[in-house]
């Protein structure tokens, strides 16, 4: 696993956890999880890129 990943995927995780335990109900609050994730989902592909070139 890349260092990166190592780096970002305990936040991910925790963050899944907090989404998966909200209702359903409440879309607007999942929705915002589902944002940061993907957002820390591209953050760690585009890190990887960057190093691949290095």
């Amino acid at each position: 696993m890349s260092p990166v990943r190592e780096h970002y995927n305990p936040l991910i995780t925790k963050l899944l956890r907090e989404h998966d335990s909200l209702p359903h109900d409440q879309v607007i609050e999942r929705k915002s999880f589902q944002r940061r994730i993907l957002f820390l989902m591209n953050t760690i592909k585009m890190q990887e890129l960057e190093d691949s070139y290095a």
